[in-house]
């Protein structure tokens, strides 16, 4: 909603999604620690609820989120998003284990818990296409740029050769004749840009069709008409007041009786009223055959207006992000300026007074953690404590709480210096109370002695990893044997992260009513103290070092032994030679390289909402069966699986760290052609600001013929994609390269190169990197059985099913208001099975043409007038589904398994029917 300052926000609507959220989080916990006492057939379906709970909650999120304007609110609500998607993803794996198949329907549990899948499918937030919008701007004027650059040197290259040839002409003329030198360089002396400008193309002319020619005349046609039509109405107005005013001069017009008058009044009210009244009985008779489906209508949507809303929203995000990053600044200086010393000096005065209370009670000083960040790993050992007393007995006779060292183990970044000693897994006081004897114990005995029961510690603890892994294989045998029998879930790696939120949510957000759009002042001064004491506890730690190593020799020299001051290691890293050979150029030179030979275009801007089709309505009814437990999905499905495997992944970079939430590294998709592949990878690239790398045959084998050249092109894509992330790498024809039988023509392109190509491109993409390679296929039956496949990981088709040909012409019929709507639709869609939705849009165009429109009045439709312009375009192969999914059954991993799985399930029934 938009107030009356023309500023958007939602108030305390995302709240109440914010509660409703976790209540579905306890929900989940709750389902997966119930999951081993649960019956095997109800984990899809609780899975599917909770999926589908998940999707509809964050579907309203994002509508709030696309319309916040205060950005840390927007911050915060990107977090719970950013968990939420991961645990949708991580209930997606559990569907496609259970359904083995990447569709995995869900229209039965949609229509028990009343949900229309509008409210289902899932919407990505606009902020990632926002921020990336300007990056995307830039880089269009950049590609615009090099273009013309390369235009004129082109040009000039041209000029030099012709100014070369001249030259090369007079020398010939001269040493030729040598008597007729002036008179042949004054004939012959031509002006070079006048021959330029002679010598470039006439501008050609746009040829004139026949169909233009019609619609030419057919214009001028209409315009005669109403030219004459508006005449005779002018010449009959006139005639009529020639009549009038010759009967009043002559005296032959007379007044009519009242009477008269009376009658005709009522005769003309009446007429009007009837009128009326029809116009009305009419239009309410045409909005209830629209609401049952009798009649399709021809008014078209306006979509103009919200995307003027969306604009209005977006800059005022925009300008509230510029104030945000100013008081950043403003409060980071004035923190500087007055802050800054009193917090060294507490940190200071903090950990002079742990070296000092460690040292009373222990009368030995503390070592000192290493300023080389940490990362926890998942065993107990505390760091910091001398080795020998760190045994699982000894902690369990002293009751140390395990609850530090935990917590710390729940770390995601690494720590280093002081900062270790706050998360309980470094020596800290309450441990030094308790263990001070022992301590004090083993820093007496000689260093012989040490040294032993170091070795045989060491030796203990690598016997107790062995034990360990062991008994880590049996449990994962035993939790293996436990899920053919009953359920075991793992616990989502995103409960913490949940949690997290939510506290930040109870302490900043919860009493917050969301109306007001000022940036809060009181969230930035704590995160710059936060960020203070972490940079500035690390400067602190250098000096407390300094000063430990004084006292730890001055000690010794109390003591009378020997000091060994630590050795400084040698913190410069030596300087690695390169060759020539092994230099990559900068990712800005990569970039002009790849625009040079065609490879980055500018981006073209299409939405998930332009590829229309149809969802499968009958999928869930079919899984149940054993015979159609596998059905086929429509191609309005193919949006939501795309959107699920891909575009999350390119979006949230965070989900790619962790290990349950598996993410496509490459997506094929196939279908007819003018099905809309390009148009859903444009969409990836629209909703997710990546920019798009295009590889073709014809441009890989121009530019890099040789295999020494393909390598250095794999490894400068991949630098550059790595520096611009998100990056989408389209291959298109990606199946010919793998034909059996390559055809002719195509040879010429070195087709073997793309494989090379493909494959080591697929090895580089790591699984954090924002980078997917998608290629576009036509005909993947025709390659050698499992190459293609395992290229690409994630596979779907985009063939027009039978629901969404007769929808989209249905469409394209209605859109003309002449067209009767009892137009027999169906025979027509029934001989346009297998047609691509271009092509079908194609047909209609050229048999609506501008003549036929106008004569349909007179002459109605018919869907024989389509017969001969279907016959000009190829065959189609009505049942083409069936040809990519015998491909996809017989030759991908899970197609094969869901195969087999079928079988399985055949064999049992018939054995039960036996």
């Amino acid at each position: 909603m938009v107030d009356n300052q023309n500023r958007c926000s939602t108030g305390p609507e995302w709240m109440v999604i914010v509660g409703r959220l976790r209540q579905i989080e306890r929900d989940d916990r709750a389902f997966v620690q119930a999951a081993p006492n649960t019956d095997r057939n109800l984990l899809r379906v609780t899975t599917a609820r909770l999926y589908i709970r998940y999707m509809v909650t964050i579907n309203e999120l994002t509508a709030c989120h696309n319309y916040i304007i205060q950005p840390q609110l927007r911050i915060f609500i990107k977090k719970l998003l950013m968990c939420t998607f991961g645990r949708i993803l991580e209930l997606k794996q559990i569907l496609i284990g259970e359904d083995v198949s990447i569709y995995t329907p869900v229209i039965e549990e949609l229509n028990n818990m009343k949900i229309n899948y509008e409210q289902f499918e899932l919407s990505i937030p606009r902020c990632f296409r926002n921020e990336r919008l300007s990056f995307l701007d830039d880089m269009d004027t950049k590609i615009d740029e090099i273009n013309n650059r390369i235009s004129t040197e082109e040009n000039n290259n041209l000029l030099s050769e012709i100014k070369n040839e001249r030259i090369e002409t007079e020398d010939l003329n001269r040493s030729n004749n040598s008597q007729f030198i002036s008179q042949e360089s004054s004939e012959s002396y031509f002006d070079v840009d006048k021959f330029v400008l002679d010598a470039q193309s006439a501008p050609t002319l746009q040829k004139v069709t026949s169909a233009d020619n019609s619609r030419e005349s057919s214009i001028k046609f209409i315009q005669k008409h109403i030219r004459a039509a508006r005449d005779r109405v002018a010449v009959n107005e006139l005639i009529s007041a020639r009549i009038t005013r010759s009967n009043i001069i002559s005296g032959k017009y007379k007044q009519p009786s009242k009477e008269k008058g009376r009658e005709a009044a009522v005769k003309i009210q009446r007429f009007w009223r009837y009128y009326r009244m029809m116009i009305q009985i009419s239009a309410r008779k045409q909005k209830r055959h629209i609401q049952l489906g009798m009649q399709m209508t021809s008014e078209k949507l306006n979509f103009d207006i919200y995307r003027e809303i969306e604009d209005i929203i977006r800059i005022q995000q925009t300008e509230a992000d510029i104030e945000y990053r100013k008081t950043i600044s403003k409060l980071e200086d004035n923190f500087v300026r007055r802050n800054k010393y009193e917090i060294i000096e507490e940190i200071e005065d903090e950990l002079r007074a742990y070296v000092w209370k460690y040292f009373e009670m222990c009368h030995v000083l503390p070592s000192w953690p290493d300023s080389k960040p940490i990362m926890f790993s998942d065993d107990n050992n505390i760091i910091g404590l001398p080795p020998i007393i760190l045994s699982p007995a000894i902690l369990k006779d002293l009751n140390i709480p395990d609850v530090r060292y935990k917590s710390a183990l729940k770390q995601r970044l690494p720590l280093g210096g002081s900062a270790i000693i706050q998360t309980g897994r470094w020596m800290t006081i309450e441990m030094a109370e308790i263990l001070a004897m022992l301590i004090i114990e083993f820093e007496n005995k000689p260093a012989k002695e040490r040294k032993e029961l170091m070795k045989q510690l060491a030796e203990k603890n690598r016997l107790e990893k062995e034990k360990n892994l062991e008994s880590a294989k049996l449990r994962e045998k035993l939790v293996a044997a436990v899920k053919i029998v009953g359920i075991v879930l793992e616990a989502s790696e995103l409960t913490e992260r949940f949690k997290e939120t939510f506290n930040e949510y109870d302490s900043n957000w919860a009493f917050f009513n969301g109306i007001e759009n000022e940036v809060r002042e009181d969230l930035i001064k704590t995160e710059i103290f936060s960020k203070a004491h972490v940079e500035l506890r690390t400067l602190v730690d250098e000096t407390i070092k300094e000063e430990l190593n004084i006292l730890k020799k001055a000690y010794a020299h109390d003591l009378k032994k020997k000091y060994k001051e630590p050795t400084k290691k040698n913190t410069k890293i030596p300087k690695k030679r390169y060759s020539k050979k092994n230099i990559t150029p900068d990712p800005f030179e990569i970039f002009e390289e790849l625009v040079k030979n065609n490879l980055i275009k500018k981006s073209v801007t299409s939405r998930f909402i332009d590829f229309q089709g149809e969802v499968s309505l009958s999928a869930c009814v079919l899984r149940g069966e054993p015979y159609y437990s596998d059905p086929s999905y429509c191609l309005g499905d193919v949006r939501q699986i795309i959107k699920e495997l891909c575009v999350i992944g390119l979006t949230f970079e965070e989900l790619r760290t962790y290990k349950t939430i598996q993410f496509s590294r490459s997506l094929l998709i196939a279908g007819p052609q003018k099905s809309g592949k390009s148009m859903l990878i444009n969409a990836i690239c629209t909703e997710t600001g990546s920019l798009k790398v295009e590889l073709t045959l014809k441009n890989v084998s121009e530019n890099y013929p040789e295999l020494s050249e393909i390598n250095q092109l794999v490894k400068n894509i991949i630098k550059f994609a790595k520096t611009y992330q998100p990056v989408v790498i389209e291959v298109d024809l990606a199946d010919v390269p793998f034909y059996k039988n390559i055809p002719n023509d195509l040879k010429e392109y070195k087709p073997k190169l793309m494989v090379k190509l493909l494959t080591m491109l697929l090895k580089s993409i790591n699984k954090s990197d924002r980078i997917i390679l998608i290629g576009k296929a036509t005909s993947p039956w025709l390659t050698v059985k499992t190459k293609l496949s395992k290229i690409f990981e994630t596979i779907v088709f985009t063939v027009p099913d039978d629901n969404t040909i007769f929808l989209f012409l249905n469409d394209l019929l209605m859109s003309y208001p002449v067209v009767s709507r009892r137009f027999p639709v169906t025979p027509l869609a029934n001989m346009l099975a297998g047609y691509s939705k271009q092509m079908i849009a194609d047909i209609v165009a050229e048999v609506m043409t501008t003549e036929r429109v106008l004569t349909i009045r007179q002459y109605p439709l018919d869907p024989l007038e389509f017969v001969p312009v279907i016959l000009k375009y190829p065959k189609q192969n009505p049942q083409q589904f069936e040809l990519y999914k015998k491909w996809y059954d017989k030759f991908v991993s899970i197609g094969v398994r869901k195969r087999l799985d079928m079988e399985t399930k055949i064999g049992l029934v018939n054995k039960i029917v036996k």
